[in-house]
């Protein structure tokens, strides 16, 4: 597409408006632009450091260098709180963990830990918590030192999955239906069940459960009371607001619902009928119509939202706009055309980046329709399949560089870790 295909305006009270061809692009007045700080490596927003080079690999752990590694299953980033990580790996009757840097990947402690059918978490001071059970030492609950010896810290309690939520341990039963705060002194600050087995997350800061019987959760931390709570639902975390996406009486529903540090409001902003959020580890949220109405239009429509008030940032609709595939990933967004090329936007304020011509048929590896979302940084857009890692340079609508991959392609603190068979290894950014 020429430059002369181009053209924009600007007006009061609205941020941009720009035409592309036919493509419509309206950002709506009220947005709040903020851009990404050192802090906001925090792996579920999709920001990656600088991979716009090809990147080395940094450093590499395989069953060669984790004591008792039986490679039945992979290495795994359990937890991690800025250069500690806490690596997960099959070891005997369970799994073993080992603390390690993860800027190097040299090994903090001395000898690894065997927790069997346990679990352990890092707390935000850093501190290793293990629930042993069938492990390499008595049944319990134990604190780790920085050399990696246990310190008995009180009984296993039954406990099986650890989550640490900010200097305390979550620990469910092996059920998945207790769910208990302790101190590391293995003291309850409080303790409730659910109808079905549990799993916990820490997204965003804030204390996300869900349920093997389809049900949402945020909790208060303080207390373990709902903050937010919803049934048949996923739900999504973002900076300054949380989103559910559940099953209403007219199909697929999206309810927002503003957030500060660790509380939730307790009525959503905005309810969405017949919208989904578009799948993919993003900045903000791409809403996108679904049902039977959505089905009925000929071409797709896209609103991105302000997670604080449910209010549109800017949208866009045009009659060759592919009503699938769209791609949200870091602060990009791909959309697609109903010729499958793609058009690349800034998902903050709307920019235009770069189109790409339609893929391959012969070439699925590059193909973004196939593809899942790794991260973005600055204009790089990494995307992966089984086989490959690609980074597309949005800006110019062009392979960056690609490399051959045997496993998955992942982001934690901003870093692009892949794992491949019994192999896990850090890609070093720019």
């Amino acid at each position: 597409m020429s430059r002369s295909d181009y053209s924009s305006r600007r007006r009061p009270g609205i941020a941009a408006v720009g035409i592309l061809g036919s493509l419509l692009l309206v950002v709506i007045a009220g947005a709040v632009l903020w851009g990404p700080t050192e802090q906001d490596h925090r792996g579920d927003d999709g920001l990656l450091r600088d991979y716009s080079a090809a990147p080395e690999t940094a450093w590499t752990v395989d069953d060669q260098s984790l004591p008792g590694y039986t490679g039945s299953g992979p290495i795994t980033v359990a937890d991690q709180r800025g250069a500690d990580w806490l690596l997960s790996y099959p070891s005997g009757l369970g799994r073993s963990f080992t603390l390690v840097d993860g800027v190097t990947g040299d090994q903090r402690w001395t000898t690894p830990v065997r927790a069997g059918l346990g679990d352990c978490a890092l707390t935000g001071d850093r501190r290793v918590g293990c629930a042993v059970k069938l492990g390499d030492r008595p049944n319990g609950f134990y604190l780790i030192d920085d050399e990696g010896t246990p310190q008995e810290a009180g009984p296993l309690d039954d406990t099986v999955q650890v989550t640490a939520v900010g200097n305390d341990f979550l620990r469910i039963n092996q059920f998945g239906r207790q769910v208990t705060l302790r101190t590391p002194a293995g003291d309850a600050r409080w303790e409730r069940a659910f109808a079905s087995a549990a799993k916990a997350t820490v997204n965003g800061g804030l204390l996300v459960v869900t349920t093997a019987d389809g049900r949402g959760f945020v909790l208060d931390p303080t207390t373990g009371a709902d903050l937010l709570a919803c049934e048949q639902c996923d739900v999504r975390v973002y900076e300054s607001g949380v989103l559910t996406v559940s099953n209403g009486p007219d199909g697929r529903q999206v309810q927002v619902y503003p957030r500060t540090d660790r509380s939730v409001a307790a009525t959503p902003v905005r309810t969405a009928r017949s919208m989904t959020v578009v799948s993919g580890d993003s900045v903000l949220p791409v809403l996108a119509g679904t049902g039977a109405a959505a089905m009925m239009e000929d071409s797709g429509h896209y609103e991105v939202i302000d997670p604080a008030t449910g209010k549109g940032l800017w949208q866009i609709a045009d009659p060759e706009l592919s009503k699938s595939n769209t791609r949200a990933c870091g602060d990009i967004v791909a959309f697609a055309r109903k010729d499958r090329s793609r058009r690349f936007f800034d998902l903050r304020d709307g920019a235009a980046l770069g189109s790409m011509a339609p893929p391959s048929i012969t070439d699925p590896e590059h193909n973004l329709d196939l593809l899942r979302c790794v991260g973005s940084s600055g204009s790089t857009l990494l995307m992966a399949s089984r086989a490959t890692l690609t980074a597309y340079d949005a800006a110019a609508g062009t392979i960056a560089w690609d490399r051959e991959i045997n496993g998955t392609a992942a982001a934690v603190n901003g870093y692009v870790v892949l794992t491949q068979g019994t192999e896990l290894s850090v890609l070093r950014p720019g």
